[in-house]
């Protein structure tokens, strides 16, 4: 299966939802986004290791401030 994000205009969605509603059920699977942003997700484990490094880190004083961290993710 192949993950893609659309931006469609307004004029055009309902006819791509109709189009959308003619294939065979379950071939396609849609989310609406709207103005959330999309993040691809990761396994369990990843997030386990992410997080188990970042805490072991912490001890080193390799950690940051939250602020700074947030300003990261957020693009700031």
């Amino acid at each position: 299966m192949h993950t893609i994000r659309l931006n469609i205009q307004d004029d055009i969605f309902e006819k791509f939802m109709g189009l959308v509603d003619i294939l065979p059920k379950g071939s396609i699977v849609l989310e609406e986004v709207d103005e959330i942003p999309h993040y691809p997700a990761i396994s369990f484990e990843e997030a386990q290791n992410k997080v188990a490094n970042a805490v072991a880190d912490i001890s080193k004083s390799y950690g940051k401030e939250s602020n700074e961290v947030f300003d990261e993710l957020l693009g700031k």
